[in-house]
């Protein structure tokens, strides 16, 4: 399977979360500049907020640089238009914001020779503003969620940028910084995961009374040990595929599979159902004995 780059590479940088999270977000904003220049303002403008958005032209030359010196402060983002206007970006992952450090940014940005500036506060939640007392009009308060947001709506042409877009969502999403909306379906979701998890038992018991077993749950996981080193059950991470494996799934040399959408499974009636189990797991289980 394909890993993600940026999570791949986030693994060097176990010690510096947040600075390889800001560094990542400004190489794609780059990316997308380069390469497809009307989709990164898009993004820059959601970024910088309303205030900011005829700040923005393909005309005009746009740099973002990381980590600037001023008076001993560091902001993590400054982005340039042009000779005239500047954002500064505060972006934080868990950590919280430092003693004034806003008010800091907010003062240097006032003296600067900028006729147009903005700040801008990049967070996990709404509830990350609580370390600071500057006024909520001196600055523009976005979240990771919300970045997630604006680029699953980009649609570019370019593969590279299209294919780096993907990547960071991704990113996002196994650092549990961007949320999927919770729907209705929510309400017989787990009800239905139970329930299928029953039936396999059931399928289980059926295609082989003798077979010791034992369920098995966590995060990214649901199913059965069979006989102690055999798993039968669900990834989350792909849900539709039973999966029959030996070594508790861990280091599989047997892997015997179910598609359960293209064997058609939800359009089977409860006994279909059980019956197409019962026969994936004897054949999975004769198979394995046979190697």
């Amino acid at each position: 399977m394909r890993q993600n780059i940026f999570i791949t590479l986030a693994k060097y940088a176990s010690q510096q979360e947040e600075n390889f999270l800001t560094e990542a977000f400004v190489y794609l904003l780059d990316v997308m500049l380069e390469k497809d220049s009307s989709s990164g303002i898009s993004i820059l403008k959601e970024i910088s907020g309303a205030k900011s958005h005829n700040w923005f032209s393909e005309k005009q030359t746009i740099s973002i640089t990381t980590q600037i010196t001023i008076e001993k402060d560091r902001p993590d983002i400054a982005i340039t238009i042009g000779n005239e206007k500047i954002i500064f970006i505060e972006v934080k992952h868990d950590s919280k914001l430092g003693e004034k450090q806003l008010e800091r940014y907010y003062s240097h940005l006032e003296n600067s020779h900028y006729t147009a500036k903005q700040l801008v506060l990049l967070t996990r939640s709404r509830n990350s503003i609580q370390e600071t007392n500057l006024d909520k009009t001196k600055f523009h308060h976005i979240c990771w969620y919300e970045i997630s947001s604006w680029l699953s709506e980009i649609e570019s042409k370019n593969k590279t940028v299209t294919y780096l877009i993907q990547q960071f969502i991704g990113f996002l999403k196994d650092k549990e910084m961007s949320m999927e909306k919770i729907t209705w379906e929510y309400i017989r979701g787990l009800p239905a995961m139970k329930n299928f998890l029953d039936m396999l038992g059931a399928a289980i018991s059926e295609a082989n009374p003798e077979l010791t077993t034992k369920k098995t749950i966590g995060w990214t996981w649901g199913g059965y040990y069979l006989e102690g080193n055999i798993f039968l059950g669900l990834r989350f991470t792909d849900h539709l595929l039973l999966s029959f494996e030996n070594d508790t799934g861990n280091k599989p040399t047997f892997i015997k599979s179910l598609h359960l959408e293209e064997n058609h499974f939800f359009s089977l009636s409860a006994g279909e159902q059980l019956e197409l189990l019962v026969t994936f797991i004897q054949e999975s289980y004769t198979a394995y004995n046979n190697l």
